[in-house]
């Protein structure tokens, strides 16, 4: 049954899988399992590994480590640990130190071993919760004062946005609402500009149908 789960998912590039999934996949392939599942997913380690080295240096390479510093450390496996530690030593200041606060978050951790049998992997379960839609409570909104709106502002922030979700690297699987609204603060030439601001007018993408927000992702449309 773990065969048939993950085929799908390990034939996919790193980039079009969440870290977290990631980490489970990296996990499985440090346990006991049949063989040819065990084949597949120590030929799909290294080829991931690999894929984590070529992950382009500056804003791509600083997103996937914030994603992955969202995982709990017991989550990380010790093979997706030395994959993510090589990077350190090829990147930019600012991506390096990303790198080291990550070695410092897992140097008292040790992983969590893996076991077979168990539910499936966070990607699995995922689809599951996505195939049956449930109603959610709707998050307060916290309305921009009329003072604040500065049509300038305004255009900067959706055309950032448009722009970022456009890209190659995004296109298809978004980014967490998190990373993404912290990504437009840190670009913006507005200091003063705030969360709220940038989410009001993601909000405004959404009913233009611009965007799209899916769980705790944006999305282009």
């Amino acid at each position: 049954m773990i065969q048939v789960l993950t085929q799908d998912v390990i034939r996919q590039h790193i980039d079009r899988i969440e870290p977290v999934c990631v980490a489970d996949l990296f996990a499985l392939s440090e346990t006991r399992l049949p063989a040819a599942l065990a084949a597949d997913l120590t030929q799909w380690a290294q080829r991931a590994a690999r894929e984590i080295l070529d992950i382009p240096d500056g804003e791509t390479r600083a997103t996937f480590l914030a994603e992955v510093a969202e995982i709990p450390p017991a989550s990380v496996p010790n093979v997706m640990r030395r994959a993510i530690l090589a990077l350190g030593a090829a990147s930019i200041a600012d991506t390096a130190e990303l790198v080291e606060r990550l070695r410092v978050s897992w140097a008292d951790i040790e992983p969590e071993t893996v076991k077979v049998g168990m539910p499936a992997p966070k990607e699995v379960e995922a689809k599951k919760a996505s195939a049956t839609p449930r109603a959610a409570a709707k998050p307060r909104v916290v309305k921009t004062p009329a003072s604040m709106v500065d049509p300038r502002r305004a255009e900067w922030v959706r055309g950032d946005a448009v722009a970022r979700l456009g890209s190659r690297e995004y296109s298809e699987r978004g980014l967490k609402e998190s990373i993404f609204v912290a990504g437009i603060l840190h670009r913006s030439p507005y200091k003063d500009l705030t969360e709220e601001e940038v989410k009001a007018e993601l909000r405004k993408l959404e009913r233009e149908r611009k965007l799209k927000h899916t769980g705790e992702r944006w999305l282009i449309r």
